[in-house]
């Protein structure tokens, strides 16, 4: 059974463009590798890294619309290689951000026309701290409990850095009630 990566992606371009990825996404929600070469006219390179064997998804997509909404989940790794074909076979711009809590990773990709313009990993809980602040801290009493106070601000990675002196306190004060 796989790890699951969930995503959340924008794409912005031509409305005839996103039109035709939407008709050739398909209404059922699920590709496999073997179907990501039909998003296109020519199939991909034998040695293309598409990022995952298969995504389950849903579109928000009206006709006419200059931007398209599709989220969704992945086996274990994002599908980076997919949105940047999307990008640049339909010659759009994709924005896509991606978790696996398991594992324990997390990022944002971008690509404008093919080109990645821009990549960020980062950890889980990083993730959760930037993009899901109250689920952070409800989760945060999880990893504390059982742990040395050391260790759980070494597991908060560069999110324990960019807090502030407020929020390291909480992580004390959560920390503490959890290990009472």
């Amino acid at each position: 059974m796989p790890n699951y990566c969930t995503f959340e992606t924008t794409i912005c371009g031509d409305a005839e463009n996103l039109q035709s990825l939407k008709e050739r996404l398909g209404e059922s929600g699920i590709l496999g590798v073997e179907e990501y070469d039909n998003l296109f006219d020519e199939p991909a390179r034998k040695y293309f890294e598409w990022g995952s064997k298969w995504m389950q998804f849903y579109i928000e997509y009206s006709e006419g619309e200059d931007s398209m909404y599709i989220s969704g989940e992945t086996a274990w790794n994002p599908i980076s290689g997919l949105w940047q074909r999307i990008s640049e076979k339909y010659d759009v711009s994709v924005s896509t951000t991606y978790a696996e809590p398991i594992v324990g990773f997390a990022g944002k990709d971008e690509w404008k026309s093919g080109e990645k313009t821009f990549g960020e990993e980062m950890t889980y809980i990083e993730h959760l701290y930037h993009n899901d602040y109250e689920y952070f801290w409800d989760s945060l009493a999880k990893n504390c409990a059982g742990t040395e106070l050391g260790e759980a601000i070494s597991a908060l990675g560069r999110a324990y850095e960019k807090m502030s002196d407020s929020e390291r306190r909480k992580v004390a004060e959560i920390h503490q009630a959890e290990n009472e």
